[in-house]
């Protein structure tokens, strides 16, 4: 007999377990960095492969104990930070930026994620429409973090009016990669999801605990079905372990065969970001707003 589960809102309870906050990582800060808009979020470079080459004026993040880089398009200023996969260094990566850049007007989670809906294929865009933080040993959700309707209404307006296709939808941040179809069968069934990420929750819990518009815009890497190649030889920040991979592959040479695939499904899903990031910054230069 299974017994019945409390599930709370996050914004109940909006820190994850981790040490204190510090607030010293706005020291190496110029105003000349600090961007008047956008704060963006993402795990791994190559999510934003597509959408780095149409931004002006990029340069790198010089601040201690952040990765990523400044640009500007439709004459919006960015910050586009690097979190590494996982909530546990997304949150802490958030609150370093956030400290050190307190003049962004909204955040946004972009990357990839995982379909746990039949109806996504690789390439297409999820819109969240609430958050789900999953417990450490399992995919069930322990809280939920609803988002502002309107916001989540207007980024629609955004996306449309740009002519880019998505899906509106619960996002579940999961403690681990879903890597085959029984994982996400089962997170599916336990959390109502239509689609699985590792970090969008914890960004989403730092932007409601400052009061700042939020939004998380995922591209679909793996359908339900698909696995996830060697999931195990990526490191937290994204970067492919050349030791562990030369091993696995001697272990593994089938999995040689997968590559090519994961590429491909990798460059769809990073276009379609680009295209869904230049919206809401087109929309955010013509006086959109995201306000609650």
């Amino acid at each position: 007999m299974q017994t019945a589960r409390t599930i709370t809102l996050c914004a109940e309870r909006l820190t994850l377990d981790e040490p204190p906050r510090s607030r010293n990582f706005a020291r190496n800060v110029s105003v000349a960095q600090e961007p008047p808009g956008l704060l963006i979020f993402y795990a791994f470079a190559r999510e934003l492969a597509h959408f780095r080459r149409k931004l002006e004026n990029r340069s790198a993040i010089s601040i201690d104990g952040l990765r990523g880089f400044h640009g500007r398009i439709n004459g919006v200023e960015l910050a586009l930070v690097a979190t590494g996969i996982g909530a546990m260094r997304a949150h802490i990566i958030a609150r370093r930026a956030l400290d050190a850049f307190p003049s962004a007007k909204m955040v946004i989670s972009v990357g990839v994620a995982g379909a746990l809906s039949e109806g996504l294929k690789p390439g297409d865009l999820v819109l969240a429409d609430r958050m789900m933080l999953a417990g450490k040993d399992r995919s069930s959700v322990d809280c939920i973090l609803p988002l502002v309707a309107e916001q989540v209404r207007s980024a629609e307006r955004s996306l449309r009016s740009a002519g880019v296709r998505f899906a509106t939808g619960a996002m579940l941040t999961a403690n681990k990669i879903l890597a085959n179809g029984a994982a996400k069968r089962v997170a599916k069934e336990q959390s109502g999801a239509i689609a699985v990420d590792m970090e969008s929750a914890a960004l989403g819990l730092e932007a409601a605990a400052r009061a700042l518009p939020f939004i998380c815009i995922r591209a679909v890497l793996d359908a339900v079905d698909d696995e996830i190649p060697a999931a195990e030889l990526g490191g937290e920040d994204g970067q492919v372990r050349p030791l562990a991979a030369t091993s696995f592959l001697i272990r593994h040479p089938g999995t040689i065969l997968k590559l090519p695939k994961l590429m491909r499904n990798l460059s769809r899903a990073t276009a379609a970001l680009a295209k869904a990031l230049e919206a809401l910054a087109q929309n955010r230069s013509d006086g959109e707003s995201y306000s609650e």
